[in-house]
């Protein structure tokens, strides 16, 4: 199996059982991103888009279905929903959009603040949370192909949080369907379900 499918493969269990137990989180999940959102995500980014993140969001276009957005001075305010918080830590599934707002910004900082290393080029985000400067990254820039997945807060630079999107959405999966496993996002965190969302203590 491709590490592309072992990611759909995941995703649809994690899918399944939001479907299953908590549909008001399932209702969060946008359909499956087109043609059109794939080609401006990678028109958008200055590095390639890794085809395990292309397949995840041909699945789902993020969580952020019952988000709005709000037009204000300079831009667009993205409000979140509670529902789109379907990761462990409250983190919200970034649809293409998101991507590429959340990556175009954290570059401009960078550059605003003269630290290369605050935020490069290959870093996508893909996780994060609404009002807050964390969330998770693949880093797209890795010579051997491989797209490990790093973890960035507003006070520290992205580090090394997993060896790949397929480890991590599989972790998250065991959980759900079996209430155990060892994966990196789920480590000491259980899953339940209040008025049909899921939530993670």
């Amino acid at each position: 199996m491709s590490h592309a499918d072992a990611v759909r493969s995941s995703w649809a269990r994690i899918v399944r059982w939001l479907d299953e137990n908590a549909p008001i989180s399932a209702q969060a999940l946008n359909p499956p991103a087109t043609e059109a959102d794939i080609r401006e995500l990678r028109d958008s980014l200055g590095c390639q888009v890794p085809e395990v993140l292309e397949m995840w969001l041909r699945c789902n276009n993020g969580s952020t279905a019952k988000d709005s957005r709000i037009s204000i001075p300079g831009g667009v305010r993205l409000t979140p929903h509670l529902d789109s918080k379907v990761f462990p830590g409250g983190e919200v599934f970034l649809d293409c959009r998101s991507i590429v707002d959340r990556y175009q910004n954290n570059l401009r900082v960078a550059e605003d603040i003269g630290d290369e290393d605050w935020w490069e080029p290959s870093w996508i985000p893909v996780l994060a949370e609404a009002d807050a400067h964390y969330g998770l990254i693949l880093d797209a820039g890795q010579r051997d192909g491989s797209v490990p997945v790093l973890a960035y807060r507003e006070t520290d630079y992205p580090k090394k949080y997993a060896s790949s999107l397929e480890d991590l959405l599989a972790g998250m999966a065991d959980m759900l369907e079996h209430g155990r496993g060892d994966g990196v996002l789920t480590r000491g965190c259980r899953a339940s379900v209040q008025n049909g969302r899921v939530v993670w203590d």
